[in-house]
C-alpha cells in the first residue's frame, strides 16, 4: 500500500471519527434535554453514574452505528473538499493517478467500516439496546399503543383487545376464547373471558384481571361466573401482546428470525421484522454509494470555497436519504 492510500485512508477514519464524536456529542444533549425531567424523578432515585455508565454507552452504540453510513458521507465530503481547496488532488491528478486510482482507498477505508457496521448491526448492537430499552423502559415514560388487535397466542387460544398502553402495562377490553378441535379441522368453543382492565408482567404470567366475566361451555350445559377482582396466571404475558416498535433493535439476527416465526404464528403481520432484518444488511451497504457521491462532488474545486461542495453533496445525500426512506414505507 503506497503512502497515497495510508494519507488518504488516515483522513477519512481520523474524520469519520471526529464526525462520529461530534454528531453523537450534539445527540447526547439533545436526549439528555428531552428525558431530563425522568432523570430527576425522585421516585426513580438515579445517580450521575447509573445514567453515565448505564445508559448512555449503549446509547452512543446504537446511535453511532444507525447513522453510521451518513457519517461517511459527511466524513468524505468534508476531508476531501479541504483536500480540493489546498489544491492536493490537482496535484495528485497532475502526476498521473487515474480518478479510479485516486477513489481506491476511499472504498478500503468504506469496506473496513462495513465489515465493522456488518458485525455491529447483526451481533453488537443488539445486545447494547436490550440494556438501553430496560434502561428506559424501568427509568422514562415511553409509549406503547396498540388498538383494536385480534391475536393467536397458540393453538386454539385467541385473545383480541381494544386497547394497549404499554407505559402502564394494562390492556383494556380484553376477550380471551379458548377452542378445542374436536374432528380435523373442526373447532368448538370451550371457554372465553372478557375482562374490562387486565395488569400484567413482562417477565411472568401472572395477571391481575378487573371486572372479568367467564363463561364455560361443556357439551350438556353453559356456566357463568363474574368476578371483581382476580390475580391469575395465564398462558401468555404482556409481551405477547405487543411490543415497542424498537424491540427488533434488541435482537440479535438469529433471534429476529425466531421472532418473525412466533409473530407468524399469532397472524400478526411480520413486515416491519423482515424490513428490519434486511436493513441490518442493506444499510452498511450505502457506504459506498455515498462515497461515491461525496468524491464526485467535493473533488472538484470551486471559487466559492468548500461550502459549495457540502452543500451541492447534501443536497444529493438528502435526496438518496429521501428516497431510501419513501421505498421502505412503500414496503410497508
Amino acid at each position: 500500500m503506497k503512502k497515497l492510500d495510508l494519507y488518504i485512508i488516515r483522513k477519512f477514519l481520523g474524520t469519520y471519527v471526529f464526525m462520529i464524536m461530534v454528531v453523537m456529542s450534539i445527540s447526547i444533549i439533545f436526549d439528555i434535554s428531552e428525558k431530563l425531567s425522568d432523570f430527576m424523578d425522585k421516585e426513580n432515585n438515579l445517580s450521575i453514574g447509573d445514567i453515565v455508565f448505564g445508559y448512555y454507552p449503549y446509547f452512543f452504540i446504537h446511535y453511532a452505528n444507525l447513522f453510521s453510513s451518513l457519517i461517511i458521507f459527511l466524513s468524505v465530503l468534508w476531508f476531501t473538499s479541504f483536500m480540493s481547496q489546498r489544491s492536493e488532488i490537482i496535484a495528485i491528478l497532475s502526476n498521473g493517478v487515474s480518478f479510479w486510482r485516486f477513489s481506491r482507498p476511499y472504498m478500503i477505508a468504506s469496506t473496513f467500516l462495513l465489515i465493522i457496521s456488518l458485525f455491529m448491526n447483526h451481533l453488537i448492537a443488539p445486545k447494547a439496546n436490550q440494556n438501553r430499552l430496560d434502561f428506559e423502559n424501568m427509568y422514562t415514560k415511553y409509549n406503547v399503543y396498540f388498538k383494536d388487535v385480534h391475536l393467536e397466542i397458540n393453538k386454539g387460544t385467541l385473545v383480541s383487545y381494544r386497547q394497549f398502553i404499554g407505559n402502564k402495562t394494562m390492556v383494556r377490553r380484553m376477550w380471551i376464547e379458548r377452542w378445542e378441535e374436536v374432528e380435523e379441522n373442526q373447532w368448538e368453543l370451550k371457554s372465553d373471558m372478557q375482562i374490562e382492565k387486565a395488569y400484567g408482567d413482562s417477565l411472568s404470567y401472572n395477571w391481575k384481571l378487573n371486572n372479568v366475566f367467564i363463561r364455560t361451555i361443556n357439551q350438556t350445559n353453559e356456566s357463568t361466573k363474574f368476578y371483581n377482582e382476580i390475580d391469575t396466571i395465564l398462558g401468555f404475558n404482556i409481551t405477547d401482546l405487543g411490543h415497542r416498535s424498537e424491540i427488533t433493535f434488541a435482537m440479535t439476527t438469529p433471534e429476529l428470525v425466531k421472532f418473525r416465526k412466533k409473530e407468524e404464528g399469532k397472524g400478526n403481520s411480520t413486515t416491519f421484522i423482515d424490513i428490519a432484518k434486511y436493513e441490518r444488511s442493506a444499510y452498511p451497504f450505502a457506504a459506498y454509494i455515498l462515497t461515491v457521491i461525496g468524491i464526485a462532488v467535493a473533488s472538484i474545486k470551486s471559487r466559492e470555497g468548500v461550502g459549495k461542495n457540502l452543500v451541492i453533496g447534501l443536497g444529493f445525500g438528502l435526496v438518496y436519504i429521501f428516497f431510501m426512506k419513501m421505498t421502505t414505507v412503500a414496503a410497508y
